[in-house]
């Protein structure tokens, strides 16, 4: 054996020493970084359904009214349940990225399919109760069909309005087109905005409430799912958009 040879296999066991010892340090490194980890009581609590404690509904009425003048129906009803839970329980709901449900505005970036109040409703009961959410949802939105909205008063408005209207739909371009028909207003009027502001104050409250109802054991379901009814994915008022009773809106 040659110097040479000697030399190159003393340096390639001082390097792999060196290598395992560097190797050695960023296994314990890398489990301090995981130990103080923000994301590490994220990771733990991230079991679904989410952990739920009860809302106050008028809570979730204020904020929902204030966030729809931030980012809108869908946005506004996501805030009014997540923000108190945050305040309440904590992780995942700090984890949520809540501009992320800025999209279903005016039914879905603008397509005026279901109204965003709904969409936000459906959501927040999917992360809280799962597969029973939908039948929360589904009373959720029987409720929103049948009942005159808004019913919700601020105690601030931002501007006043005089009707309610029934909407007889879950779509936002029939809910906000009768409305805006009976208030004689166009849909970029202030009147509209503060129309579907107070709406998503009243879909955040009866969402709390029934989701209160359902974290007490309490929670009656009323109504069939229409898939259960129709055997395929419908609605019972089909002449709203496919006949001659499509609201004509001032302009």
């Amino acid at each position: 054996m040659d110097s040479t040879e000697t030399w190159s296999r003393r340096r390639l066991l001082s390097c792999t020493a060196k290598l395992a010892s560097a190797a050695a340090g960023i296994a314990i490194g890398s489990g301090a970084i995981q130990s103080w980890s923000p994301r590490t009581s994220f990771a733990k609590t991230l079991k679904w359904p989410w952990p739920y404690k009860k809302i106050e509904p008028g809570k979730a009425a204020r904020i929902g009214y204030e966030k729809y003048y931030e980012g809108a129906c869908c946005y506004g009803v996501v805030n009014a349940i997540i923000l108190p839970l945050r305040e309440a329980v904590g992780e995942p709901y700090h984890s949520l990225p809540l501009d992320a449900f800025r999209f279903g505005h005016a039914g879905v970036v603008g397509w005026g399919t279901i109204c965003g109040t709904l969409l936000g409703c459906g959501l927040v009961t999917g992360f809280i109760a799962g597969k029973p959410g939908e039948s929360i949802l589904n009373e959720v939105i029987h409720w929103y069909i049948e009942t005159a909205l808004p019913a919700y008063r601020p105690s601030s408005p931002r501007t006043n309005i005089k009707h309610t209207s029934r909407s007889n739909s879950p779509l936002c371009h029939i809910s906000a087109g009768r409305w805006m028909k009976r208030e004689s207003v166009p849909f970029d009027s202030p009147q509209r905005a503060e129309r579907c502001a107070r709406l998503v104050a009243d879909v955040a409250a009866k969402t709390a409430n029934l989701l209160n109802e359902w974290s007490e054991k309490k929670f009656i379901s009323g109504h069939e799912i229409p898939v259960e009814i129709y055997r395929l994915p419908a609605q019972s008022n089909c002449t709203d958009c496919h006949g001659t009773k499509v609201p004509e809106i001032p302009k």
